[in-house]
């Protein structure tokens, strides 16, 4: 059990989780699951929590009287009012289901996946208070749950929470996001830097109404201008005590954070010695003459400075920070980009560089920003380095907040706390035993490199560090943090206001940052989280450990995805490691990884070791897809696109017609410099300054079995020659075949026709099948009339494609997969009735595409043992009719083109997975064609066979097809060129 303190206690120590013997099996209560498999769970244990919410509203004085009495519940306003609520909350629960599935195994994309299952229930939990943590009198519990958060962030990240220690204590606090936890750090770093200027002037104001000597002596102004900072003094060449009087404006400019913190303070306390005064007068002198009183205008103006303060960051800097820029006042001029080296961490001797000419021209430095974790390239800065640049820099006059941006990286540092549990590596005796024994939902623990480990154990020498719960948290959004390494750095962006503020012992978190209203229940879900899970090796950093084994996997199917004569190269952004090279790595994998289960990878030595050595820092793989021999930047960023396009669900996508969802972003030439360059050459790419669009693969699911991220490549692979085929295929025109007949009963106008296939014209290599819908009823009556004629002619019912308009310098000309795909043709296409001698045109609107693929006409394709089939097709909801089809599945060439209709829906085989279609395979008929003498022949021959496919939940399903009618069979021959 866990020893955890009182959720109200002020001791807000990170909790470490529980310890089991096998760790792993701790996951699957911690999430609904991808199935929703805790479902049970789940609702048994909100449906708890809300039957004790209602207990505690009939017990709050609980001779108050009903408000919603049984009379009005038996009206007919308030029963159609329910009515309408139930309806508007189906539909729009429907209109949810086309939302992005972040908890599926199938989205790889952005850094989000599914939300932890206790904070999920300790979110909505709170929700049923609506409490708002700007003010402690509006969220008594949940302001004290975003204290004890803060404290176990700032204890997890390596700060001191123990006043009794030793100082700075440090404090944090829930923001909505990383966004707004950056600008915060830079907003009280930039308050900060030219607080000491403020003391002085006010200790220097001679103002006869409000200035010092209105409430102090001269006495007391000598002492209060005696206090001595640390400030290097460039005739002695050292950094020594110098009198606050004494003190240049550069000086001044330049003082530690911490001296910083106390100097109001100790200023007082010296001018107190002498005589008592009200310190609120005093304090409010120095709010009078501090930046957030003048502007950075009149800063600059009073003090003559030539020069507007700036900032670092790395070139691959998240967006926040630019942006916190401009709403600050600097500029955008302010950032200072700093080179990224071949790895895309930060170059501290370019930063050395830079910040010498600060040094040089005397230009402050508010902030330099070390990245724990970037978001595209997945880098870890080398922050122990920069802080020891830092440290240097502050000896010769040079002095700057270190941020830390943990936004996406900062939970990462639980996989370096406490000693690893016995089971994080499989019992040896386990390992030794029958390769034919299976673990159930065991994934290795991956520990972090050496090099990031050293990094994330040096994270608490920055001044804040931003950190998102929502993010490798795995909690709810809103869920953001900013940590303060001392706790007083807050006090530099309070804005105290009597609706929020009550007095110094007053909790409220409102007064504090940039947001006001916020929700409790935020911090209410992190929490819950936090306790249930742990902020250790065992907990958080169980979840992460297994999601970098799984991120060090997906990076070896990136690098061998591609087969040898396939038309396209993948190369990940992370070279292979030291010691391998492309060749011996691929070989590597294909030897001892790829389609290999995970506990036989883990058995085999050279596999672990290289497991270990490869892929990012923090689990997010970025990489390209090239055209094989290509060296032209502009054409590799077309298919990038075209990838990321038929990975993403957009406004109108079909979500179960995207079966692998990847992002797609870009890295800037300028910023990434060498690192890019080095990367354009791997990949075959020219090195020039044109920008380089890339793919991003964020590994959150931390039970990814091997074999599953294998099929994923497989899936990848098909994905990549359809978008091949989209940039690279011209207008032509495209015929297709009935495939399944109006549902006449049904009064529907919706058919299913089939794509013929021609290997010898590029353009027609595919594999397609279509729902398509008759707009017209006079064009429904011409094709009903077709069908018929084409079946006494016993010949196949087929349509041929009518070219649209365009101009041959659209971007997306007209080709195949772009009318079936993009709405620049409005999900539309015309065609001519080719058998019919009047040819008539019609006109088709797309409802659904179950199948579209281009042929795989790699050499290492082979038959499969058994014929296969795609089996699709629809039900009417109203009717409960069935339309259910099975077209053949061409594999190596040559081949044929088989489509039947069946009888019926296969038993089985649910209405779901026959929209959305499945590959079953024939049994007792082999994969090879059937051919008799020299001439091809249907395979199936007979009236019924018994089929297999994978059905719900991976379940292996046998069951019978009975055939109607053959609609097409063609030859698909190997292309003659």
């Amino acid at each position: 059990m866990h020893s955890q303190t009182d959720p109200m206690d002020k001791n807000g120590s990170a909790p470490l989780g529980d310890r089991y013997s096998d760790q792993w099996k701790a996951l699957s209560a911690w999430f609904l699951g991808p199935r929703a498999e805790n479902s049970e769970v789940f609702l048994d244990t909100f449906q708890e929590i809300f039957k004790e919410h209602v207990r505690m509203r009939k017990n709050y004085f609980p001779s108050d009287p009903a408000y919603i009495t049984q009379e009005m519940k038996s009206s007919e306003p308030y029963k159609s009012e329910i009515s309408d609520m139930r309806e508007e909350l189906l539909r729009m629960h429907k209109e949810m289901e086309q939302n992005v599935p972040f908890f599926s195994p199938r989205y790889q994309a952005h850094m989000v996946w599914d939300v932890s299952m206790p904070a999920l229930l300790g979110y909505m939990s709170a929700m049923l208070f609506n409490q708002n943590n700007v003010d402690s009198a509006g969220s008594p519990v949940t302001t004290m749950y975003e204290k004890q958060v803060g404290q176990q962030l700032c204890s997890m990240l390596g700060y001191n929470i123990s006043p009794e220690e030793r100082d700075p204590v440090a404090w944090g606090h829930i923001t909505g996001g990383g966004s707004v936890a950056n600008i915060e750090a830079l907003w009280a770093s930039r308050n900060i830097k030219f607080e000491p200027l403020a003391v002085k002037a006010a200790l220097l104001d001679e103002d006869p109404e409000v200035g010092a000597l209105t409430f102090l002596t001269e006495e007391q102004i000598k002492a209060g201008l005696r206090t001595p900072l640390m400030v290097f003094n460039k005739e002695s060449q050292i950094r020594e005590p110098t009198p606050l009087k004494h003190c240049t404006t550069w000086q001044l400019l330049n003082v530690d954070v911490d001296e910083i913190c106390d100097l109001t303070d100790n200023v007082i306390a010296r001018m107190k010695r002498i005589y008592q005064f009200p310190e609120k007068k005093f304090k409010d002198l120095v709010d009078k003459e501090n930046i957030i009183s003048l502007g950075l205008p009149g800063i600059l103006k009073k003090y003559n400075l030539n020069h507007v303060p700036v900032y670092t960051v790395p070139a691959n800097n998240h967006y926040s920070w630019p942006k916190a820029g401009t709403i600050l006042g600097l500029g955008s001029n302010a950032l200072h980009p700093i080179q990224l080296d071949t790895n895309f961490r930060q170059d501290v001797e370019h930063l050395r560089e830079v910040l010498e000419n600060f040094l040089e021209n005397e230009i402050p430095v508010i902030s330099v920003v070390a990245v724990m974790g970037s978001t595209e390239e997945s880098a870890v800065d080398p922050i122990a380095e920069i802080h020891a640049l830092r440290e240097e820099f502050k000896e010769r006059g040079l002095n700057f907040t270190l941020l830390a941006d943990g936004a996406w990286g900062g939970y990462f540092k639980t996989m370096i706390i406490d000693k690893p549990t016995a089971d994080t590596m499989p019992d040896k005796r386990l390992l030794r035993a029958s390769s034919k024994l299976k673990f159930d939902g065991f994934v290795p623990y991956c520990e972090l490199s050496p090099y990031v480990q050293k990094q994330y154990g040096h994270i608490q020498l920055a001044d804040a560090i931003s950190i998102d719960p929502h993010k490798s948290g795995f909690c709810p959004y809103p869920g953001g943090s900013l940590c303060y390494r001392n706790g007083k750095m807050r006090f530099f962006v309070a804005l105290y206001h009597p609706d929020a503020y009550h007095g110094e012992g007053d909790p409220s978190m409102g007064v504090y940052g940039i947001e006001g209203s916020k929700p409790g229940a935020a911090p209410a879900g992190i929490l819950m989280s936090h306790n249930v899970i742990g902020l250790s090796n065992r907990g958080y950093g169980r979840i992460l450990g297994q999601c970098t084994a799984t991120a060090k996997l997906f990076y070896s199917m990136w690098l061998t995805v591609a087969r040898e004569d396939d038309p396209f190269v993948c190369v990940p952004l992370q070279n292979v490691p030291d010691g391998y090279d492309h060749l011996s790595a691929s070989k590597l994998i294909k030897d001892k990884i790829a389609y290999t289960p995970i506990m036989e990878i883990f058995r085999d030595p050279e596999a672990v070791k290289f497991l270990k050595l490869c892929g990012p820092d923090t689990m997010i793989n970025t990489f390209v897809v090239n055209f094989r021999d290509n060296d032209d930047v502009n054409k590799s960023n077309k298919l990038q696109v075209a990838l990321g396009d038929a990975m993403s669900i957009f406004v109108g996508t079909k979500a179960s017609r995207i079966p692998l969802m990847i992002m797609q972003t870009g890295l800037n030439a300028q910023s990434h410099g060498e690192g890019l360059r080095v990367f354009k050459k791997r990949a075959g790419l020219k090195q020039d300054d044109t920008d380089l669009n890339v793919l991003v693969n964020t590994c959150m699911n931390p039970w990814q079995q091997n074999e599953s991220i294998s099929e994923i490549g497989d899936l990848f692979r098909m994905i990549v020659l359809n978008c091949i085929g989209r940039i690279e295929d011209s207008v032509v025109k495209h015929k297709f075949v009935l495939s399944g007949s109006f549902d006449d009963e049904a009064d529907d106008r919706s058919i299913f026709i089939e794509y013929l296939t021609d290997t010898d014209v590029s353009e027609h290599q595919y594999q397609v099948s279509l729902k398509v819908e008759v707009e017209s009823l006079t064009d429904v009556h011409k094709v009903k009339e077709y069908i018929r004629f084409c079946t006494d002619q016993n010949m196949m019912t087929m349509f041929e494609t009518v070219t649209p308009s365009y101009n041959n310098t659209d971007e997306d000309i007209p080709n195949l997969y772009n009318i079936l795909h993009l709405n620049n043709w409005d999900q539309r296409f015309s065609v001519k009735l080719a058998n019919n001698l009047e040819c008539d045109i019609i006109s088709f609107k797309i409802l659904d595409v179950p199948r579209y693929q281009r042929l795989d006409m790699s050499t290492t394709v082979n038959y499969p043992e058994k014929q296969q089939y795609f089996i699709y097709g629809d039900t009417n909801r109203n009717h409960g009719n069935h339309r259910a089809i099975m077209s053949h599945v061409i594999t190596q060439l040559p081949d044929i083109q088989h489509t039947v209709t069946l009888i019926r829906k296969p038993h089985s085989l649910t209405e779901i997975m026959l929209e959305q279609g499945v590959v079953a395979e024939v049994e007792m008929v082999e994969g090879t064609p059937l051919i008799v003498g020299e001439e091809f022949r249907q395979p199936l021959q007979r009236e019924s066979y018994e089929v297999g496919f994978v059905g719900e939940l991976n379940t292996r399903i046998n069951t019978n097809i009975h055939i109607a009618e053959t609609r097409i069979f063609n030859v698909v021959q190997l292309p003659t060129v």
